[in-house]
């Protein structure tokens, strides 16, 4: 069952890990501000060494940290010795680092180091103007063009068809278009190059307003790894996959949208783009993006679908590969988290497939700025926390980690309730998180406070690495759906508030939460890996997992390749759970699929409420539930089951600001349950029936248990 001594005094680097940026200033001033940011006031080996004292009695893992972002940043000689023995006074004593890669955020351009090396790594947007008036012709038409350098100006035929590429017809002094127009009624598109920088993320940061790097480019994020990740390795080489587990990446995106409303939407774009485009799909990437900009146009789904690939493909493989490649040559884990996880369109004009850079991290994490319970409850956006820690469950190590925090309520001038932090904890731990990285301010915690906080953590991170989670549903992650819905929007964060968009991304966050709240153990998988996946003895499998049931949760579009897929698992046993439609066009040409006609026994079908959350997506009675809680409160209750030989270990978090009282039924003969807060494992009173067991479960507010259950 559970190792008494080891669940009490837990290994200290399943604890949190401090965020304190630069060199030996990662070490704590003294006093309760573990957080100091900064140069501290002395580098005196002995005030450097008091402060990793502290860091240590007050039980954290480690920090993480980086060289100091002082004038001679990236390249000062004494700030990294200075680095290298901050770093080493932390391992001998017993705790880990983990390395920041960057000076500020979004990472990738060590501080403004890299672009300006080679001005050509500035990310570009290909910013896109549709003029609203008709243009009639046989006739001649002058237009000036926007943007820095026109690329690409089409003319759309409004009857149908496909458009004319008119760009030849721009003047010798490149700023004006005269055309000679076709018969017919057009719509003009041009299409213009401009440096990234007003509105975007690069000049709206709380770091610095600076230029951003392209992910597509991996001379530029060669040369971003040669200022930072080489010069670590020049140093602390030795300690890499030891004291140093990993590398922090903190926000690399394509900032090709603006965070104020914007004036034209924008497209990402690299000078490579349209050669390799054309090489892959066949046709010109102009008119895809025209496509994606405007939504009309011949064979509009497949255009959308392959343009989104394609980014999504280059930005993999330009920026999260480029950097995994380097990690796994030099013994280290490539970490860190992304942007916008919350919403699924913000994973398209951010990445292209959030999907598929996730599974180039080999600890993918999250950014959690929230800890107030109700808000990292709220069904609108998706789960992040299960969302990231899947692909480290399906694709990884099983390791996921989060940097976390109380920033939204400190921005509101408000102090986080200490337990908001516990059920913070809880929040992650019950999702699949298992590391902690800490920006919290902790300002008013006492030293036996941290060390509490931080054997709570170890706890709940030590016992929950125990086997493996007993997910054997599947949700789809719906990318050819929000591909084909999303037009890139000048609204604040680039949101698509379309009915079209909203519907598929609110079905997929609900459909989700529906899964959490019901205490159903999922994954995310996407179409390629179904396609890549066996059907045998009923299931399907995918790597070491086995699926009983695949939820697709507003998948209005789909490859045919994954609809027959579909219906030869479905003949073999497997559930298949439609929320909100079925699937109805075809991802490679647009045409309809017919869905069902395709299946022996028609799929299931859940409707959705006006705020689309799925109706009767439980009882359907094809997805399966390893517990059942029961007594009011259930549903503020988030779980997170593991199979372990002959042990099934279940983690029970409650959101609730009230106690809960109820009861856990599993297959089982004993239990024992363990309380984090306290360290007490205990034998439960648990009546037998059957194969179940029936436990009674108290759980107080905010706070979690963990039950161990003999099979």
């Amino acid at each position: 069952m559970l190792d008494r001594t080891t669940f009490i005094s837990p290994d200290r680097k399943y604890g949190i890990y401090q965020i304190v940026h630069g060199g030996v200033a990662m070490s704590p001033s003294s006093g309760a501000d573990i957080t100091r940011q900064g140069t501290p006031p002395s580098y005196s080996p002995d005030a450097v060494d008091r402060r990793r004292e502290r860091v240590e009695r007050c039980g954290f893992a480690g920090v993480v940290g980086n060289i100091p972002y002082g004038e001679g940043y990236p390249d000062d000689e004494n700030e990294w010795l200075a680095t290298e023995a901050g770093i080493r006074g932390y391992i001998k004593r017993g705790m880990n680092v983990w390395i920041y890669d960057e000076k500020g955020y979004p990472s990738g351009t060590a501080g403004g180091v890299v672009t300006e090396r080679n001005p050509e790594f500035i990310a570009q947007g290909l910013v896109c103007y549709e003029y609203w008036r008709t243009i009639s012709g046989p006739s001649k038409y002058r237009a000036d063009t926007p943007g820095d350098r026109l690329v690409c100006a089409l003319l759309l035929p409004l009857d149908g068809g496909e458009p004319v590429d008119v760009t030849h017809f721009l003047g010798a002094e490149k700023t004006t278009l005269r055309l000679n127009v076709p018969p017919g009624n057009w719509r003009l598109l041009m299409m213009s190059e401009r440096r990234l920088f007003d509105g975007t993320h690069a000049a709206e940061s709380y770091s610095e307003p600076r230029y951003y790097i392209s992910l597509s480019d991996r001379e530029a994020v060669k040369t971003f790894i040669e200022v930072t990740h080489e010069k670590y390795a020049k140093y602390l080489g030795d300690e890499f996959g030891r004291g140093i587990p990993a590398f922090f990446t903190d926000e690399p995106s394509l900032i090709s949208w603006t965070i104020r409303p914007g004036v034209y939407p924008i497209l990402p774009w690299h000078r490579s783009y349209p050669k390799e485009f054309e090489e892959k799909y066949g046709y010109s990437f102009f008119l895809a993006a025209a496509a994606v900009i405007t939504g009309r146009g011949p064979d509009k789904t497949k255009r959308r679908c392959d343009f989104w690939e394609f980014i999504g493909d280059s930005v993999t493989e330009g920026f999260f590969g480029t950097i995994l490649d380097w990690c796994r040559r030099h013994n280290i884990k490539s970490s860190g988290h992304m942007l916008a996880e919350e919403r699924l369109q913000a994973h398209v004009y951010s990445y292209g497939s959030m999907y598929k850079c996730a599974r180039l991290m080999d600890w993918p994490g999250i950014d959690q700025l929230n800890t107030e319970p109700d808000a990292l409850m709220n069904q609108d956006i998706i789960p992040i926390a299960r969302f990231l820690a899947s692909f480290a469950d399906v694709y990884g190590e099983g390791e996921a980690f989060t940097e976390f925090s109380d920033h939204v309520t400190r921005m509101a001038g408000k102090t986080a309730d200490k337990r908001w932090t516990y059920a913070s904890v809880g929040w992650h731990i019950a999702q699949g998180i298992n590391n902690f990285t800490s920006y919290y301010s902790f300002q008013d915690w006492t030293e036996d406070e941290l060390r509490h906080i931080n054997l709570y953590t170890a706890r709940c991170g030590q016992t929950m690495r125990r086997g493996k989670r007993a997910s054997t549903t599947a949700v789809l992650y719906p990318e050819a759906a929000i591909w084909n819905a999303y037009t890139p929007s000048t609204a604040s964060n680039a949101i698509d508030h379309s009915p079209h968009t909203m519907r598929i991304d609110q079905i997929f966050a609900r459909t989700s939460w529906e899964l959490l709240k019901s205490h159903v153990d999922y994954d995310y998988l996407d179409e390629d890996a179904i396609l890549e996946s066996t059907i045998e003895d009923g299931k399907l499998r995918f790597h070491d997992r086995e699926y009983s049931c695949i939820v697709l949760p507003g998948a209005d579009v789909l490859r045919r390749a994954t609809v027959e897929k579909l219906a030869l698992a479905s003949k073999a046993g497997v559930g298949i759970v439609c929320v909100g439609c079925y699937p109805e066009t075809a991802r490679e040409d647009g045409g309809p699929i017919n869905f069902t006609a395709h299946f022996e026994r028609l799929p299931a079908l859940c409707d959705t409420d006006d705020k689309y959350a799925p109706k009767g997506l439980i009882e359907t009675g094809l997805i399966e539930r390893h517990i059942n809680l029961t007594g009011q409160g259930a549903r503020r209750l988030l779980s997170h089951v593991r199979h372990d030989g002959d042990a099934t270990i279940v983690f029970v978090c409650n959101m609730a600001p009230e106690p809960f009282s109820g009861e856990l039924i599993t297959r089982g003969v004993s239990a024992e349950i363990a309380d984090p807060f306290t360290g007490d494992v205990t034998a439960a009173n648990a009546a037998t029936c059957g194969t179940d067991i029936t436990v009674p479960l108290n759980i107080e507010p905010h706070m979690s248990k963990i039950i161990v259950i003999a099979k």
